[in-house]
């Protein structure tokens, strides 16, 4: 009985050793404003804060994305704020 439970727990203990470890995964988020003659513009001037923020921190671009953007309309030009996540 002795044996058959050492074999049993060798058995469990070669099976817990040979799983593989879990991959951590980093995110970011990163949000920004800009403005600009249009909503695209304003956009793009957010998205572009954004990334440079992504950057300075260590991300690539090709790791970030635009979640989200929200411009908005203000006296004779746009605001815009953009959510910029990122993953690696």
């Amino acid at each position: 009985m002795k044996k058959l439970l050492a074999a049993a727990a060798l058995a469990a203990a070669a099976v817990t050793m040979s799983a593989q470890p879990a991959f951590a995964v980093e995110t970011g988020d990163f949000y920004a404003t800009g403005i600009g003659p249009g909503p695209s513009q304003a956009i793009a001037s957010a998205e572009k804060v954004a990334r440079t923020y992504a950057r300075n921190t260590g991300w690539l671009d090709s790791q970030c994305y635009v979640r989200a953007a929200q411009p908005r309309s203000e006296m004779g030009y746009y605001s815009a704020t953009v959510w910029l996540w990122c993953q690696r």
